[in-house]
């Protein structure tokens, strides 16, 4: 996990947010942006323990 990227993508959908129309729009916005965060939160993890636990 990248932090850089997930900072990146939380600014994209905050600007998305700004814009959107409707309520739809909103929460799908609202769910990607709590999923971006959680994985900031989360911290650096080792892509085999991701891998491993898929499996």
């Amino acid at each position: 996990m990248n932090p850089a990227k997930q900072h990146r993508k939380l600014h994209k959908l905050q600007s998305r947010a700004e814009e959107c129309l409707t309520r739809g729009e909103a929460q799908k916005i609202l769910k990607k942006a709590a999923k971006a965060q959680r994985k900031l939160e989360q911290g650096p993890s080792s892509e085999n323990e991701t891998e491993s636990e898929v499996r």
